[in-house]
């Protein structure tokens, strides 16, 4: 009986969790090479079972003159966490990508460049920014293997978990789980950084670019409601 209740209690945890309504507002510091180019302003919107979220990130000085990139992405939040269900990455001026996700019929849509392309959706499938808030609904126990849409193809992804760390920001000081993606020679390397003690939050994200370059992104600010 005890075995039981333990089980049920886990089970009305996780749900109480994917129903207990999140707004997120986030603001990170964008470089690369070590030089500031940008600042990335987050917002996520959780309630009656939907979620919004949206990142654009704003060149600064020189930068500027590049344009803004949005991304956006909307759809349920089911006892297994975020299900997308529409997924749009604009950058400057472009007509950008949008993806559309049928669960029902497990299709996935692809627009861009004035083509239209589908493929199988595989169970559990994020797209490039729902996966990284996918965390504080199923915190990773583990490497973690998943399918994740950029917007123009669906690929495999593999993150080891390299363990707990201790990082600073300039949002302060963090007790985080480091995430490693695996990767091939001729890949970018993409390390993630999440908050233990604030619902797994992404702090910290680098991607070394395998020609050379390093990419960081370091929050600023958060606020979190509904705590």
């Amino acid at each position: 009986m005890m075995r039981l209740l333990v089980v049920l209690c886990s089970l009305w945890a996780v749900a109480a969790q994917a129903a207990a309504p999140i707004h997120t507002s986030a603001v990170y510091a964008f470089s690369k090479s070590g030089q500031k180019i940008g600042t990335v302003t987050e917002t996520f919107k959780q309630g009656d079972g939907r979620y919004q979220l949206e990142s654009v990130t704003s060149g600064v000085g020189i930068f500027a003159l590049l344009g803004k990139i949005r991304l956006a992405s909307n759809g349920e939040v089911t006892d297994k966490g975020l299900r997308p269900l529409h997924f749009e990455d604009h950058r400057g001026r472009s007509d950008g990508v949008q993806t559309d996700f049928d669960w029902e019929k497990k299709n996935i849509t692809f627009r861009f460049d004035g083509k239209t392309e589908s493929a199988t959706l595989e169970s559990g499938t994020q797209d490039r920014i729902s996966m990284l808030y996918q965390f504080m609904f199923a915190p990773p126990k583990g490497d973690i293997s998943l399918f994740m849409t950029t917007g123009k193809k669906l690929n495999p992804y593999r993150y080891k978990l390299a363990g707990e760390e201790k990082i600073t920001t300039p949002a302060g000081q963090f007790k985080t789980l480091h995430l490693i993606k695996q990767h091939a020679a001729d890949e970018d390397g993409t390390e993630i950084w999440l908050a233990k003690d604030r619902r797994y939050f992404p702090v910290r994200i680098v991607i070394e670019e395998h020609g050379g370059g390093r990419i960081e992104q370091n929050l600023i600010s958060l606020s979190i409601e509904g705590e």
